[in-house]
Parts: structure tokens; sequence; C-alpha cells
């Protein structure tokens, strides 16, 4: 497992990274902190069937990380989803900021790096 984890570990980061896109929200809508304009793309996002997705998302991914799956196209998948689901996000941060009126926030610019590391790891691990 070890050696999967030497091997993968930037995958493994990704997964934790989107458990803690989960724990963000789930702590922000808990405590109230997080208020969207209403009929909003984050009104949308923070509910729980997305919280859920995220989940099962970061599960894909940690489990490619510590066991190294080769069959099923386990590798298209995962990156495929972690992809999307961090695309997702990454819009509806930009979205929500430009209707508050701001340029970009901390969320923003923290799902746009962690995508492009994403994108910058399929293309050069492969």
């Amino acid at each position: 497992m070890m050696n999967n984890i030497r091997r993968n570990y930037l995958w493994l980061i990704s997964a934790l990274e989107t458990y803690g896109l989960a724990v963000y929200f789930i702590a922000t809508h808990s405590t109230g902190n997080f208020t969207p304009p209403p009929n909003s793309v984050l009104d949308m996002l923070d509910d729980p069937p997305f919280i859920f997705l995220l989940g099962v998302v970061g599960t894909i991914a940690l489990v490619y990380s510590l066991c190294n799956v080769q069959r099923f196209h386990y590798k298209t998948i995962m990156t495929a989803s972690l992809t999307f689901v961090w695309l997702l996000f990454l819009c509806g941060f930009v979205i929500h900021d430009q209707l508050r009126g701001n340029l970009l926030s901390i969320p923003s610019m923290y799902s746009f790096f962690v995508l492009i590391r994403i994108v910058l790891t399929v293309i050069l691990k492969g």
C-alpha cells in the first residue's frame, strides 16, 4: 500500500481536497456563515446531493490512490469525475462572485488551482 501511496500521492491529495470541499460546505451551511443569493448556483450546490457527490468522487480517488486499481478504466473514470466536480464548483464559485460584485474569492482561486493541478497531473503523468 505504501508503494501505491508513493506512486499516487497527487491523487491522494486530490481525494483529501475533495473531502475538504465537502466539509467546507457542511461547516458553512450548518453554522449559517454562508448565505448565497437566492436562486443562485451556489444555493443549489450546497445542497446534500452535491455534497454526497463530493464524497463519492473523493472516495473514488481515495480508492485509486490506495489500491491502484487497473481494471474497468478506473483511472479514466476517476480523473473525469474529479475534473467534472472541480470544474462544476469552480463555475459555481465564479458565478457567485460575479453576482456579489467581487472579482474573485479565495474559494474560486483555490478550485481553479486544484483543477489546473488535476489536468496537469493527467497530462504529465499520463
